[in-house]
């Protein structure tokens, strides 16, 4: 069985709200939801636990495999595998366009644990990545292989917020909070997701909410739930990193 240092059960994590902390801005200086630094030879290991069980469902290995040229531009090579779990054998290639202070995906391939592949180009709007409390962002972000595409007409919106205290098995940390939302074409809530970075510009934790047109929302009726931008979001699963556990 392949190694991971994450529990059956998900830690206690608490989340508080810091007002008046002094933390008003931060670089972020990994790949937000894939945890892993944005240099090349850097990788991580995290988890996946669905609520409201709060069982390890997946372990992810993200790595940055190196720098390659796409369009006659450099890129960053993340490469993900799913080490441990319910999808074990799942692999992700992305490649990203980074400037000093902005990430864009334009390139993501995947492969099922049974071989089967499909590379997609993204059209997507680049992300921040010098958060400051009450940032705000719109964007989209579009797949597309041959004919098929998806992610057209939805609206994407991201907004910075904090600080915040949160509560990790490594101890007290504080944190901004980057909010991304996405709507369908017509109006309906489609995912969330909130990312706590520290003061050193790591992501330390994360959470991912369903708004009614994912296909498992109303299966979520037990699960923690946000109010946000009109739409009553339910928790899906929460994501720890290696670097947030106690050492």
């Amino acid at each position: 069985m392949t190694q991971h240092p994450f529990p059956m059960t998900e830690p206690d994590v608490a989340v508080t709200p810091q007002p008046d902390a002094p933390l008003k801005e931060v670089l972020r200086v990994d790949a937000g939801g894939f945890f892993v630094p944005l240099a090349v030879g850097t990788e991580v290991k995290w988890s996946f636990y669905d609520w409201p069980e709060r069982q390890l469902t997946n372990v992810s290995h993200t790595r940055v495999a190196g720098t390659i040229k796409y369009r006659g531009q450099e890129c960053l090579e993340i490469l993900d595998s799913v080490i441990w779990g319910d999808d074990a054998g799942w692999l992700g290639r992305w490649l990203y366009r980074m400037s000093e202070e902005s990430l864009r995906i334009v390139l993501f391939e995947s492969r099922d644990s049974k071989g089967t592949s499909k590379i997609e180009e993204v059209d997507s709007t680049p992300e921040p990545l010098r958060l400051k409390t009450g940032l705000a962002w719109t964007g989209h972000e579009v797949y597309r292989c041959g004919s098929e595409e998806r992610g057209v007409g939805e609206a994407h919106h991201g907004m910075v917020d904090g600080p915040f205290e949160v509560s990790l098995p490594t101890g007290k940390m504080l944190c901004l909070r980057e909010n991304w939302s996405s709507f369908k074409p017509d109006g309906a809530g489609h995912i969330m997701a909130e990312l706590y970075v520290a003061k050193n510009g790591r992501s330390v934790f994360f959470r991912r909410f369903n708004g009614p047109a994912w296909h498992n929302y109303d299966q979520l009726t037990t699960t923690p739930v946000r109010d946000h931008a009109g739409v009553t979001w339910r928790l899906w699963y929460e994501c720890i990193p290696d670097i947030s556990l106690a050492v």
